[in-house]
């Protein structure tokens, strides 16, 4: 059988069966990183933090590659294109990436910040308690993860949690499976953000669901623009690379050097950086993504 009578079929080609294969290929594969995890930290003179950063390695390789690889696979001849792992990125596109970042870094700041400071109804009091004292225990576990005194380890954490969790979640959620949605007849601009939603509350954060899920948006577009994972992953990992430097003593002795408040507003003032900072986003975006996220011809 030829690969064109192979793919060219109602079974392949279906949305459903391609995110049956996505997600039980992910299911299994994080089973298997749980209990992987739990055997790692026995290895005689390994340090907790190398557990995890070994753990966190696996997690990516296994529970967000290797599904994304096998459904591509699944899906067609030719898995690195399905992917969109074809198309280079270019030098104006990793500049454009730069350039949102710094504009947009305010705007975000003051989103996590009114995110972070959600409350519930009264009624519903146990639910926000429950939900915060579970947001702190995954937040403590990270900083355990990030804050290293020594240059070793932040290159460690800039590789890991920056260039490896940044590449594995885009080619899962964005390459994979936005890539399913694309395809299908939703329309791309709903399947990004149906993508970017699943991003968000698969880290099970809901006071940093918002802002999470804006960046996934944004990721998801700079795909669609850009027709290059490496873009959208590019994106994601300088985003990360920055938490992980940042958060630092070495670097900056309060562990963030005021970047995570940059541009806040305080008390009752008015978030004049943040919508300073949102409306130049919008406006480079809409006047400039065709410059510096122009989809090369492949």
């Amino acid at each position: 059988m030829s690969d064109e009578q192979l793919y060219n079929n109602p079974f392949r080609n279906s949305a459903g069966f391609r995110l049956m294969v996505l997600f039980g290929v992910f299911f299994i594969t994080l089973l298997s990183v749980a209990i992987l995890s739990q055997a790692i930290p026995l290895i005689p003179g390994i340090s907790e933090r190398s557990a995890m950063f070994i753990s966190s390695a696996t997690q990516c390789l296994l529970a967000f590659c290797l599904p994304a690889w096998l459904t591509a696979k699944f899906a067609s001849p030719v898995p690195s294109r399905w992917l969109y792992l074809d198309n280079a990125p270019t030098l104006k596109a990793i500049a454009g990436v730069i350039i949102v970042y710094v504009l947009a870094l305010p705007a975000m700041n003051q989103i996590i910040e009114w995110n972070a400071s959600i409350h519930f109804p009264q009624a519903l009091h146990e639910v926000e308690e429950t939900l915060r004292k579970w947001e702190e225990s995954n937040n403590g576990i990270t900083r355990k993860l990030l804050e290293s005194s020594s240059i070793g380890g932040i290159i460690t954490g800039v590789c890991i949690v920056g260039i490896l969790t940044g590449f594995s979640e885009e080619i899962f959620f964005r390459g994979a499976l936005q890539g399913i949605f694309v395809r299908s007849r939703i329309g791309t601009s709903i399947s990004v953000w149906i993508a970017a939603i699943i991003f968000s509350a698969i880290h099970f954060q809901f006071f940093g669901f918002i802002p999470r899920m804006l960046m996934g948006a944004f990721f998801g577009y700079l795909l669609i623009w850009s027709r290059s994972l490496w873009v959208a992953a590019f994106a994601h990992a300088l985003n990360n690379s920055v938490v992980v430097v940042t958060s630092s003593p070495l670097v900056f002795g309060n562990g963030n050097g005021g970047i995570d408040t940059f541009g806040t507003a305080s008390g009752d003032e008015f978030p004049w950086g943040a919508l300073a900072s949102g409306i130049a986003t919008f406006i480079f975006l809409w006047r400039f993504r065709g410059i510096f996220f122009k989809a090369r011809n492949n």
